[in-house]
């Protein structure tokens, strides 16, 4: 019959359609799932950059406290300094007073050298987190745009076994049409199917005509948004080199602040 000839040919056109698009998506997959890896695998290491910058505070805050306390007491020995003893020579004590006055204002200077130290290990807590953030950010986009690669997958692959399906009722009808001798049981159950499809089918052009406007609004709607994600995705990607060059400049200041905090509470305030 031509409509069984012609059906099954626009159904096994729709079916190589449905392969061929399948291809590149399910390569795009690929791609877009070893960026959300990458994406991952940055958050992990901002994560433990936090953990690292945040373990620089506590040792300087000491130092700091250390250096505080030092000063206080050079000013108690400067205070009790403030008059010269009984039986110390003029000279004597002026001498241990411009010492005193020299050691104070070293100590003072250590004072807000240690704070400074302090004040800018927070500020890289805070930069540290910053970094978390942007890659909170980088691995929900990535994910989202995966999300949407798989839906479009899927819902190829359900047509595609849909659209088997008919094939292989299509064959069946044209192998009982076209059986010798004839049989009327195969010839009485294809017609009541043939007749059962054509009502189905006039039903669904009605549908159709009603839904292709709604499925052409949703088609424009997720390529607009199809589009707007893969223009994040790009934009994140390229940051990503810049973004790993100051992850190990801060490595290398982090190794740099730790060696001097070593030295630091080796010598003491």
């Amino acid at each position: 019959m031509p409509y069984l000839q012609q059906d099954t040919t626009r159904l096994q056109t729709e079916l190589q359609t449905l392969i061929a698009q399948q291809a590149p998506l399910n390569a795009q997959l690929a791609t877009q799932q070893q960026a959300v890896t990458a994406a991952q695998a940055q958050r992990t290491n901002a994560v433990n950059a936090v953990a690292q910058v945040q373990a620089r505070v506590p040792p300087l805050q000491a130092a700091a406290g250390a250096a505080d306390a030092h000063v206080a007491e050079v000013e108690l020995e400067l205070q009790d300094a403030a008059e010269p003893p009984a039986g110390i020579p003029p000279v004597s004590w002026r001498v241990r007073l411009t010492a005193l006055r020299k050691k104070l204002a070293l100590a003072k200077t250590a004072a807000t050298a240690a704070h400074a130290k302090v004040a800018e290990a927070q500020q890289g807590v805070t930069q540290a987190q910053a970094q978390v953030q942007a890659a909170d950010r980088q691995v929900a986009a990535f994910s989202a745009v995966v999300q949407a690669t798989q839906a479009a997958i899927t819902a190829l692959q359900t047509r595609q076994r849909d659209v088997q399906q008919q094939l292989a009722v299509l064959d069946r009808w044209e192998a009982d049409i076209a059986r010798d001798p004839l049989t009327r049981p195969s010839l009485e159950r294809t017609a009541a199917e043939l007749s059962a499809e054509a009502a189905k089918l006039e039903d669904a052009h009605l549908a159709a005509r009603f839904e292709l406007e709604d499925a052409v609004a949703l088609l424009a709607s997720l390529t607009a948004r199809r589009d707007e994600l893969t223009a994040k995705l790009n934009a994140v990607v390229a940051q990503l080199p810049e973004a790993q060059a100051q992850q190990a400049a801060a490595q290398q200041a982090l190794a740099a602040a730790d060696a001097e905090i070593a030295t630091h509470l080796q010598d003491g305030p």
